[in-house]
């Protein structure tokens, strides 16, 4: 009996020895996939700024080309400081315009004039023209005194 008692003894330490290692395992696990998920928001994020950083250089190069081609444009889109006249620019085709487009990914890219004089660049889904489309950034339009656009 008392061998019985000794051998389920050493059973039952062996247990709680394996359980005790089970519930640190896990630990360990939940840890580790808590911390995939803050790389994996970082990643999202890093993304998310490089996009942007993309959308605002396909928006500087469509607006620096329309405003080296056409001397009318060039004379209603900025102040003598640099600003963009938002009162001449609501009667171009700068007022709502479109700078990208791709039927492979299903993307355009829209630039629409806000009445503060910044550009809003709202993204369509071309796959499915039933949404309304989602606004990415609000951007301020500057022409530096060397006559490059700015987009911040």
């Amino acid at each position: 009996m008392r061998k019985a008692w000794i051998v389920g003894c050493a059973l039952l330490l062996t247990a709680c020895s394996d359980l005790s290692e089970g519930v640190q395992t896990a630990k360990q696990a939940v840890e580790t996939g808590k911390q995939a998920i803050e790389v994996g928001k970082q990643a999202v994020e890093t993304g998310k700024q490089l996009a942007e950083s993309e959308v605002a250089q396909q928006l500087k190069a469509y607006l620096q080309q329309k405003y080296d081609s056409s001397e009318q444009l060039r004379k209603a889109m900025f102040s003598g400081d640099g600003q963009l006249l938002a009162e001449e620019l609501k009667k171009t085709e700068l007022a709502s315009f479109s700078f990208y487009k791709s039927d492979l990914f299903g993307v355009e890219y829209t630039g629409q004039l806000s009445a503060d004089g910044s550009l809003k660049v709202l993204k369509h889904d071309l796959k499915n023209s039933g949404t309304q489309p989602t606004v990415i950034k609000e951007f301020r339009v500057t022409l530096d005194s060397s006559g490059q656009i700015q987009v911040q």
